[in-house]
């Protein structure tokens, strides 16, 4: 299952008031230490809620607008175990998560490569006083 806490919001970019405000209505699924820890998808609804009230501040909004879109992202990040797949539905799951790795690799290595390129472009030289060739 996917889990978030209010310290979580918060490093996306929560304010407490904010964290505490999405979090408030919602039950905890357990505690992790001191800290509640909250649905992801069940999070990720109250916000789309508290979107739509129009009392909301415009500021206040826009924050968690964006916490909107930091939750989703994380969740599409998350991947499930594929229990309770048959044998060749799980090699398919594992194909289509090594294509995927496949292309995030590729493009890592392109990056990389643009930035060496980048960095690799002659600066002018200059000689043990400083001075330019």
């Amino acid at each position: 299952m996917k889990t978030i806490t209010r310290k979580q919001l918060i490093e996306f970019g929560a304010s407490k008031y904010q964290a505490e405000l999405v979090t408030k209505s919602l039950a905890p699924l357990r505690k992790q230490g001191s800290a509640n820890v909250y649905d992801l998808f069940m999070v990720s609804d109250r916000c789309k809620e508290l979107l739509e009230n129009k009392r909301l501040k415009e500021s206040t909004r826009n924050a968690i607008k964006s916490l909107r879109w930091s939750i989703l992202a994380l969740a599409e990040q998350i991947q499930d175990a594929p229990f309770g797949m048959s044998g060749l539905e799980q090699l398919e799951y594992a194909d289509k998560l090594h294509q995927r790795a496949d292309s995030l690799f590729t493009q890592a290595q392109d990056k990389a490569n643009r930035i060496k390129k980048s960095s690799t472009k002659k600066a002018p030289a200059t000689s043990a006083k400083g001075k330019k060739k």
